[in-house]
């Protein structure tokens, strides 16, 4: 199949409508609304110009697309109540733009992640002005895509399949949507090459219609810390970039079609979490923290993006230090630049040269991003304020200013999502509500296109095999298609590649034309297939899962081998040998937060994990280790004396802990499995001293009443001190 590239105009594959806001900062990923006649003034306490509420809050920014809204949330369970903690998740709603009426709710877990309640929900939600689908990034790694009514289409397990590392401060990236592509963004270590630290931030970019990963990307060096800077894509100098702050502390630009790097500009000690916007050729970004070469904290940021490669030194038009600004994203508009910094300040300046042009007070704490609409920028500070303003090159007036005090308790209610404006409707997520504002008639401007690329050349300078990345089940095959980009990553033609070749790794692997496949009785295994096209070549991994039963025992192994297809076990795991026995010692960062491994596809069920686990002293303490099965953890903590079972460790949402010593440097057999009985998970746990009889009953039962229905096996450890692991198992028991 041939496809022409050529001249391409529209922001992407479903043309961005200005009356949606289907991204979080709208259309244009910006903040900008072209529309007109919307309401400058509202009161909650009388209802003046209000068209409805909800009592479900969040932190995430809501999204609008085709008349609804929508929103990723945490339920309103408190985590305190014993009596209903077990019911604490995360979900996404979809309400009636203009009734406020709810159409559906999609309720999930959350599961195998130190981020605590407060937190859930970080990631506004995104939609496809084509499909109507709309797509949703968990605090638990969960990628989804669904359909307008709520039907999930398709689902990728970024923690258990990509190793995924998310830390537990809730930081999370928002998905976006590039013509035919939903990327996303984190950092993590998962199998083979990708396995080797140190991690790096990476966007994956995958078909937003089938789910298929398209192209895997990483961005800088170090990640200093986890972020949440949300990219945008801008054409300039002729290639399509996505622009994002990094987590090493630098701005990158990527070619959005074939992740290749552009350029990258170094600022910050820490990570980045503002998100950028652009004038023409210009990028703005800013930071709230050290500088890497003054004492200031902070820093707004002016590059220019027509570079390559490390631009740092060469490509700063301006800058302005001092000025903490490490939250919110930046905003836009007729030549003046706003900043919310992190005092609660709202800063104005020259976009062209950097001049400040006023300051004005918001409050204290400044997180939610602004957006510009109207002649007017509504913007929200943490405290419980929302302010419409109506600004100029002189200052800034207040239009209206609401202060909103908890829902429930006392307090102040707080902010840090930006509003979402569509059809004349205003919508404000706060902690403790859901606001729909105005329901004017309004008119509406077109939103620009982008500048043209231009035509693709034929002169292929970039290959991308297509699918990057799959997993298997033994018996199962994988069709591939070559794309071929210019240098400026415009497609000139996608063909079925004809040589494929695959690694010696993959020795089950049978490759016919553009198929490779697997036999039935294939063992676990994982590797690279390469496609070659004159002097250009591309790679696309495969890992491939046996069929149960699966036994580890390590025996062979040396050095720093882990088996193939495991996640997040290189350096975690180290073979170790002791007379007439090889088995796997936990070698990982001492403390929290907990190291999880996983050796088999997120989609599994219906399996029992059993594994010898020895617990090693150092300095008086004892670690904390066991296994995973579906989601749940059995975890043998040494230095309490007890024996649990739980999912979600900062809330315990459905634990269960008994008292169980575990004698250092004794090797414990241990087995887990998880039932679905009557739509409950039951999930049960035994131990015993290896070289006894396994005891008949189990030593310890815990029930969900929201079962995972699948998940991969693992391991667990909290790292106070060395454990080891041997004789590993997984079976349909």
């Amino acid at each position: 199949m041939a496809c022409l590239f050529g001249a391409v105009l529209t922001w992407s594959c479903g043309d961005a409508a200005a009356n949606d806001w289907a991204y979080w900062r709208g259309p244009e990923q910006d903040g900008i609304c072209r529309e007109q006649g919307l309401v400058d003034d509202w009161s909650l306490a009388d209802k003046k110009n209000v068209v409805w509420t909800s009592d479900v809050g969040g932190r995430a920014a809501p999204v609008i697309l085709n008349g609804r809204v929508y929103l990723n949330c945490r339920t309103d369970d408190d985590v305190n109540d014993p009596e209903t903690k077990v019911h604490a998740r995360e979900q996404v709603i979809c309400w009636d733009l203009k009734t406020g009426k709810e159409l559906w709710r999609d309720v999930f877990n959350v599961f195998q992640t130190d981020i605590a309640a407060p937190r859930v929900g970080w990631a506004a939600m995104t939609g496809d002005p084509e499909t109507g689908n709309v797509y949703v990034h968990s605090v638990s790694g969960l990628f989804r895509c669904y359909d307008k009514d709520g039907k999930q289409l398709w689902e990728h397990s970024l923690f258990e399949d990509m190793g995924k590392i998310a830390g537990y401060g809730g930081r999370t990236v928002t998905p976006i949507i590039d013509e035919n592509r939903v990327i996303v963004s984190y950092f993590g270590l998962s199998w083979g090459k990708y396995s080797k630290p140190p991690p790096q931030q990476t966007f994956y970019a995958y078909d937003k219609k089938s789910g298929e990963l398209l192209w895997r990307a990483g961005v800088g060096g170090r990640p200093l810390d986890t972020i949440y800077s949300n990219p945008i894509v801008r054409v300039i100098n002729g290639q399509r970039m996505l622009i994002t702050g990094g987590a090493d502390g630098g701005c990158h630009a990527v070619n959005a079609r074939t992740g290749q790097p552009i350029w990258s500009f170094m600022m910050s000690k820490r990570g980045l979490n503002a998100s950028p916007v652009t004038d023409g050729d210009h990028v703005f970004i800013s930071h709230g923290e050290d500088n890497i070469d003054t004492v200031e904290f902070g820093r707004i940021q002016c590059i220019d993006a027509t570079g390559t490669g490390d631009v740092t030194s060469s490509k700063s038009v301006w800058r302005v230090d001092g000025v903490k600004a490490g939250y919110t994203g930046l905003l836009l508009k007729d030549g003046i630049l706003y900043v919310v910094a992190d005092t609660g300040n709202l800063h104005a300046y020259d976009s062209k040269t950097g001049k400040e042009l006023w300051t004005h007070n918001l409050g204290t704490v400044g997180k939610g991003s602004p957006v510009w609409a109207d002649g007017k920028i509504y913007v929200m500070e943490v405290n419980g304020n929302i302010h419409i303003l109506k600004p100029s090159r002189e200052g800034c007036e207040t239009l209206s200013h609401v202060e909103l005090s908890s829902r429930v308790g006392e307090g102040m209610d707080e902010i840090y999502a930006s509003p979402a404006i569509a059809d004349g409707y205003i919508v404000f997520v706060t902690r403790d509500r859901t606001i729909c504002i105005g329901g004017n008639e309004v008119t509406t401007a077109p939103i620009p296109p982008l500048p043209s690329e231009g035509a693709a050349e034929n002169k292929p300078a970039f290959l991308q095999l297509s699918p990057a990345e799959v997993i298997l089940n033994a018996g199962e095959k994988v069709e591939y298609q070559l794309n071929v980009y210019d240098d400026h990553g415009r497609l000139i033609e996608t063909v079925a590649p004809k040589e494929l070749q695959a690694e010696a790794s993959l020795a089950g692997a049978k490759v016919e034309g553009n198929t490779v496949s697997f036999g039935a009785d294939a063992a676990n295994q994982d590797g690279f297939v390469t496609a070659k096209l004159g002097e250009l070549t591309a790679e696309a991994g495969i890992r491939v899962a046996a069929p149960l039963p699966w036994k580890f025992d390590f025996e062979g192994f040396k050095g720093t081998r882990v088996p193939p297809i495991w996640v997040n076990a290189f350096l975690k795991l180290k073979p170790t040998e002791e007379p007439g026995n090889t088995y796997v010692q936990n070698t990982a960062e001492r403390g929290r937060p907990g190291t999880q491994v996983w050796f088999g596809p997120s989609n599994m069920s219906g399996y029992t994990v059993q594994a010898d686990i020895r617990l090693r002293e150092e300095k008086r303490r004892l670690p904390s280790a066991g296994l995973t099965a579906q989601r749940y953890n059995l975890i043998i903590k040494g230095n309490v004396g007890k024996l649990a079972i739980q999912s979600w460790a900062p809330h315990l949402r459905m634990a269960k802990e008994i008292r169980f010593r575990a004698d250092a440097d004794v090797w414990y057999t241990t087995k887990l499995r998880v039932d679905i009985e009557d739509g409950k998970a039951i999930v049960r746990g035994k131990v015993w001293e290896r070289g006894k009889e396994e005891p008949e009953a189990w030593t310890i039962e815990a029930v969900d009443p929201h079962p995972n229905m699948t998940g991969s096996p693992g391991l667990y450890t909290y790292a106070l001190a060395p454990s080891d692991f041997d004789n590993i198992l997984v079976t349909k028991e």
